[in-house]
């Protein structure tokens, strides 16, 4: 009984660690690079006062960039 209860716990922790593991070893799928607005926005890194103008933007992914690991402040042009 207890190779029983053993063998289950195993599979159980097998199936788990396999779905978590397939799940991170997954990668997102590729942003297509001509799928693209024109923009002309300004940035502002408020941590070291770099600033950076964006011409073209995804439209999938349209997060602001990331300077000095914080996001850019937009700035109202």
């Amino acid at each position: 009984m207890e190779i029983l209860i053993a063998l289950f716990i195993g599979f159980i922790v097998f199936r788990f660690l396999k779905n978590s593991i397939g799940s991170l070893a997954n990668t997102p799928p590729e942003i297509d690079p001509t799928d693209v607005l024109e923009t002309a926005q300004s940035f502002l890194c408020e941590a070291c006062g770099t600033e950076l103008t964006v011409n073209f933007q995804s439209v999938v992914a349209n997060d602001p960039p990331k300077h000095c690991k914080e996001e850019m402040t937009p700035l109202d042009d």
